[in-house]
């Protein structure tokens, strides 16, 4: 039998969980306010939208850099020193970006923006699969691995078209001068190209909405980005898994999956109000 002290203890977990479950749904109608009436909403993304398309994050305690060390592996240094152990290191990885399929919060991203109710993204990723999912306006900081680029001549290569030789080669190099290729990434050490920084700032500075998905703004400048729209008196949203140091300085959080709250968010907005 239950005893009366097990009963109460139950109902007041119930409780707490029905309290939670009524402040996120209230926080997302809120969400879905704001998106559905801004000028200008500009959603700025993470590792962390892409954790169900089987990608981890960086960051955290299974991200990526638990397992290796990113200056060893991941910084322009390495690439100069030891391009062999770099590419050994990228193949490691790559297919799993280069098989990765957009989930329910990159194409709730498209639909708000195919519908007028996000301007751009401004994504940290290099899976490009904001683009597959139907995002046009994406704003890369980082690049993206879906392209090779040849450190002497600067040609450009789809990464798909060349992949027998990017497994193949210990050391790729261009098929025009012979140079080592190099993904198209922002590397440790190496400085965002100057007119995608202008103009992610940009986008930004003039958003009246911020929507960050799946980023703890830990990385220099997108942790800058929620402090810049604020300047212009945008609300700041933050959808994460995790807290971040920004939920404070936010306007609306919502602790959770993106690929579950985003598209929730996206059926809000349809309800009209």
């Amino acid at each position: 039998m239950v005893s009366a002290c097990e009963s109460a203890k139950y109902s007041a977990e119930e409780a707490r969980r029905l309290e939670s479950r009524l402040e996120a749904y209230s926080t997302i109608m809120a969400i879905a306010h704001e998106l559905k009436h801004a000028r200008r909403a500009v959603a700025l993304t993470g590792a962390g939208i892409s954790a169900e398309s089987g990608l981890g994050t960086f960051r955290g305690r299974d991200g990526l850099w638990s397992r290796y060390d990113p200056a060893a592996v991941a910084s322009i240094e390495s690439f100069n020193q030891n391009p062999s152990k770099f590419w050994e290191f990228a193949r490691d990885i790559g297919w799993k970006f280069l098989e990765a399929k957009p989930n329910a919060a990159h194409i709730a991203l498209a639909e708000l923006e195919a519908t007028k109710h996000l301007h751009c993204v401004v994504t940290q990723n290099i899976d490009g699969l904001h683009q597959r999912a139907g995002n046009k306006n994406v704003i890369e900081i980082h690049g993206n691995i879906g392209r090779v680029n040849c450190t002497m001549c600067a040609t450009t290569y789809a990464t798909e078209k060349i992949v027998d030789s990017l497994v193949q080669q210990d050391v790729p190099t261009c098929q025009k001068c012979g140079g080592a290729l190099k993904p198209n990434v922002v590397l440790f050490g190496e400085e965002i190209p100057k007119k995608t920084l202008i103009e992610a700032v940009k986008r930004v500075r003039s958003a009246d909405v911020l929507l960050t998905v799946g980023t703890s703004l830990e990385v220099y400048p997108a942790s800058s980005f929620p402090e810049l729209a604020k300047e212009n008196h945008a609300k700041v949203i933050s959808i994460n898994m995790e807290r971040t140091r920004w939920d404070d300085f936010s306007d609306y959080q919502v602790h959770g999956s993106a690929a579950d709250v985003l598209p929730r968010i996206v059926q809000a907005i349809k309800i009209g109000f």
